[in-house]
């Protein structure tokens, strides 16, 4: 919030946002809010975050993240990246 990332990220065209990192207590929910409100698709990689005690963020996932992104593994998205991507062009 209050920087020019937003606007960069439009200009890029990215509308999906992968919010990773500590704290699940803060950082990761006002992050994953803050890009909800502001129109993007968030993931959460839940074995890509963490907050104290350990036994919060899942909490946190199941409880609050879970109704506003999508909650995935870093496996599952690495597995997704590397899919081929499926032409938008019609035949």
């Amino acid at each position: 919030a209050g920087t020019e990332v937003d606007a960069l990220l439009r200009n890029l065209g990215c509308r999906i946002l992968v919010v990773t990192g500590v704290s699940a207590n803060v950082a990761v929910p006002n992050a994953v809010f803050d890009a909800v409100n502001l129109g993007y698709t968030a993931v959460v990689p839940r074995d890509a975050i963490a907050g104290v005690p350990a036994d919060y963020t899942p909490a946190m996932i199941r409880n609050t993240l879970s109704l506003v992104a999508t909650i995935a593994t870093t496996d599952e998205l690495l597995t997704a990246w590397r899919a081929p991507r499926r032409s938008s062009a019609r035949a």
